[in-house]
């Protein structure tokens, strides 16, 4: 309680009833003061701002209580856009306008009225709102990315650019409709791209995808999701070793005899290959090819000669070939490809005779001879080469562990403990060379269409050799890890590898190690 001098309350105790008249009229004061003061508002958007963003709320703050009707009817944007308005309180609302990009906007603020007393505002401001974010680049491995390409690699760092600064916890990027996990996303200094690491399977449609709700830094999303689709390129399997010939570079193709001649066997350099082809040359005789992604550290053949399938070969996987001469047909097919074939004829330094075997099953060819040739020679392949993964099984096999194929004379049995199957030829174990009993992790018996081509060229030491038409579709039997699928293979276009597809009519990943290939022939 405040105390007065003696006399002014001796004073205020005689007029105690003026206090009350007192009071009531300094409010008087202050409401006629509040009534006839003039309305403002500020508006958290400046008039002329050329940045707004798509999702700006606008909030409207007055000096005064707002007649809340008033201020719904008096608010007005031009281009039309739908809005909403909410009151925080009598002198705070929220302005919600649903913006387009990069678009002039002018609000309208007209007939607005005071809660108590006369007056009313008329107010105008316009702005700018910026372009929305959208992506301008994407690249894999720093080449180009687009919609529909083929052949896409399998592996490499996927690069999306934006065209603002994005704010990174909000920006979902999807690689077949899943989400890559945040923690492997990588941006650049300026938020504008985003780094993902991608690892694809082979020979399938694609898809890396950004929807719409990814937001720039002002909360702008893309205008509509965003995808693009492609296709990988074609995988082949390998035995899996790190080490290539080249970087990205063909492979070593070398024909090796497999008739029953007492010095052809064992062979050597068999067991290193990645992919080894078994068909009938002549007469019944087997014969292989043998491909090596890798470069071979052991003496290779015997060699011999090229047949009409190694030239098949060749255009399937752009390798250099290694052979002993041909008859005059077969030498004029595969020399129509002079810098991918070595003759042992010409090139005695790549291949030389041995006196360990008896002619003419003693050409060997060298190991460090071919790999620098070949990588010397030979451009980047247009399809993949599997690197070293764990075994998966096969759709849908049933168990198999005997793969009986009397067209070759050939057993292969599976050896559960190795997870591979071991082969025997002509009855007896079939053997390479200082690795013992050869061995394949994968076996694949593919039935194709066959002719003795009765070319007159072809005809040679009194007889045709057998031609094979490896382009079309087919049907062959795989078998991997103690089981076997029937798969159908297919090959439109001669200059890429095969693909096997599965029951489920996806295309078959093949395990590491080394793969068999018996090319059975018919005339049907």
């Amino acid at each position: 309680m405040p105390r007065f001098p003696p006399i002014l309350t001796q004073r205020l105790r005689r007029r105690w009833w003026l206090l009350p008249l007192a009071l009531l009229a300094a409010v008087l004061v202050v409401g006629a003061r509040t009534a006839t003061a003039p309305l403002s508002v500020g508006a958290t958007v400046p008039d002329g701002d050329q940045q707004v963003a798509r999702t700006t709320a606008i909030d409207f703050t007055f000096n005064q209580d707002m007649n809340e009707p008033s201020v719904r009817q008096g608010v007005s944007i031009d281009p039309a856009a739908p809005f909403t308005l909410a009151q925080i309180n009598p002198r705070h609302f929220l302005f919600k306008p649903q913006l387009e990009p990069d678009t002039t906007y002018h609000v309208h603020l007209a007939g607005l009225r005071k809660a108590i007393g006369l007056g009313g505002l008329t107010y105008a401001f316009s702005f700018h709102t910026e372009p929305a974010p959208k992506i301008t680049g994407l690249s894999l491995e720093g080449a180009p990315l687009s919609d529909g390409q083929q052949a896409v690699p399998l592996r490499g760092t996927l690069a999306i650019t934006f065209s603002q600064p994005m704010d990174a916890s909000h920006v979902p990027i999807l690689v077949d409709g899943a989400p890559v996990d945040a923690t492997s996303i990588r941006w650049d200094p300026t938020s504008t791209t985003a780094s993902v690491p991608i690892s694809l399977a082979h020979s399938r449609l694609h898809s890396v995808s950004v929807p719409q709700q990814a937001l720039n830094r002002r909360h702008d999303p893309l205008l509509a999701d965003w995808k693009v689709g492609f296709t990988t390129m074609i995988q082949v399997p390998s035995a899996g070793s790190t080490a290539r010939i080249g970087s990205g570079y063909g492979p070593v193709i070398i024909q090796i005899e497999n008739s029953g001649q007492p010095t052809v066997r064992p062979q050597s350099g068999m067991q290193q290959a990645d992919m080894i082809y078994e068909y009938i040359s002549e007469y019944g005789i087997p014969r292989l090819t043998a491909v090596y992604w890798h470069p071979p550290t052991s003496l290779i053949g015997p060699v011999r000669s090229c047949r009409l399938i190694t030239v098949q070969l060749e255009q399937m996987y752009h390798g250099m070939i290694y052979c002993s001469g041909a008859n005059d047909f077969v030498l004029g097919q595969v020399w129509k490809y002079p810098n991918i074939v070595y003759d042992y004829a010409y090139w005695l330094p790549i291949m030389f005779r041995t006196d360990a075997r008896a002619a003419p099953h003693n050409v060997m060819a060298r190991p460090d001879q071919v790999t620098q040739r070949t990588a010397a020679a030979l451009g980047p392949l247009p399809y993949d080469v599997a690197p070293a993964h764990p075994d998966a099984p096969l759709p849908g096999a049933v168990p198999a562990t005997d793969i009986a194929l009397p067209q070759h004379g050939a057993i292969w049995r599976y050896n559960a403990s190795a997870k591979e199957y071991f082969k025997w030829q002509d009855g007896a174990p079939f053997t390479n060379a200082g690795t013992g009993q050869v061995h394949a992790k994968t076996v694949i018996v593919e039935h194709v269409r066959s002719r003795i081509d009765t070319t007159p060229g072809n005809f040679f030491h009194h007889y045709y050799t057998e031609y094979y038409e490896l382009a079309g579709e087919g049907s062959a039997e795989i078998y991997s890890d103690g089981g076997v699928i029937h798969a159908t293979w297919r090959h439109p276009d001669r200059t890429v590898p095969v693909v096997y597809y599965g029951p489920d009519g996806n295309p078959v990943d093949l395990n590491t190690g080394l793969t068999w290939v018996h090319v059975i022939g018919s005339d049907q």
